[in-house]
């Protein structure tokens, strides 16, 4: 067991230094893409057997990593975010949610892969996937495609999105960086999106508007995990016990730790924010490393074979999601 840690340590550390060699190098591949692949492998080859440690990897470090994002979420920014890019946000969680709805009924395919499909791309991509598997109990292959279609598309919409964003909004620059942040699903994906439209259109204020709406949306983790603990739980379950009863420690702990963001955030001393910046950086990176241990785990529980019965619906669904997300998105802010 000992062994098979120290073999994840090193992909996962691998894995994560990769990934920003290629950023430094303006190509943007996310590590957690890296340490799925690289599982995904190594369990098709048969080159080790990661069988002892995939539970602890795939539960234990998920759910902790999964708690800690709290750290990262401020109630504070959800407020401040808000006065334009809210209601667009509404409206596609909202579209989403109905496409899955359509798509789940008229699709023969696997509707848990499909719900995953819908929440990654309203929320944050793979840490909303990872988050609300943790609490959905999605079978492993569901989450492994989910992830890889997620990321497919969020990297091809890297390097379209900031031209489009441009060619319909050429002359509104914030509305520009509003269109990247609601329609590109991972975090580092719409970074990356807003650093290439402000280097290649010379406009802060769009990096601004493009971080401030994805951070918007992240923060609608602190409402959907608990309503979907509740959602998947037992009728029994529901029947027994009270709302906040029914949810997972960790789910608890990751909404006591936005809360402890928020009022640290609010009445800290401008003396200590360098120190409380540290603190917060250390839990986030924590975090990271602990779901990208759970994605190399994920990876090495899944036979390569298995994901080829998915064939092209999963990215037939995902690029819906995302031309839906465009299309209202580009709507809503014409209309403004």
């Amino acid at each position: 067991m000992k062994k098979n840690f120290l073999i994840a340590t090193f992909i996962v550390a691998i894995a994560e230094y990769i990934s920003v060699l290629l950023s430094n190098n303006s190509i943007e591949i996310s590590s957690a893409i890296i340490c799925i692949l690289v599982g995904l492998l190594i369990n098709h080859f048969q080159i080790s057997n990661f069988e002892n440690i995939n539970n602890i990897l795939t539960k234990n470090f998920l759910k902790i990593g999964v708690a800690l994002i709290g750290i990262k979420i401020s109630f504070f920014e959800f407020y401040n975010y808000a006065s334009i890019s809210f209601f667009i946000i509404v409206l596609n969680f909202i579209l989403i949610f109905i496409l899955i709805k359509v798509l789940n009924s008229f699709l023969n395919s696997n509707k848990g892969m499909i719900n995953l499909l819908g929440i990654g791309s309203a929320v944050c991509g793979i840490t909303a996937i990872m988050a609300a598997s943790s609490v959905m109990n999605n079978k492993k292959k569901d989450i492994t495609c989910a992830v890889a279609v997620i990321t497919l598309i969020g990297t091809l919409s890297v390097f379209s999105s900031p031209f489009f964003a441009n060619l319909i909004f050429e002359q509104e620059q914030i509305k520009a960086g509003i269109l990247l942040g609601a329609t590109i699903h991972d975090t580092s994906q719409v970074t990356a999106a807003g650093t290439i439209f402000q280097n290649i259109y010379g406009d802060a204020q769009s990096f601004n508007s493009t971080i401030s709406t994805k951070l918007l949306r992240n923060s609608f983790l602190i409402i959907l995990i608990p309503l979907l603990a509740f959602y998947y739980s037992s009728q029994e379950q529901k029947n027994k016990i009270k709302f906040f009863n029914l949810l997972p420690p960790f789910i608890i702990f990751f909404i006591l730790l936005a809360a402890l963001r928020s009022i640290v955030d609010a009445t800290i001393e401008v003396s200590m924010l360098s120190n409380w910046e540290k603190i917060v950086s250390f839990v986030s990176t924590v975090s990271k490393y602990l779901i990208l241990f759970a994605l190399f785990g994920l990876g090495s529980s899944i036979s390569i074979n298995d994901l080829k019965g998915f064939g092209f619906k999963p990215f037939l669904v995902g690029f819906c999601i995302s031309v839906i997300l465009i299309i209202s998105t580009t709507i809503y802010l014409k209309l403004i």
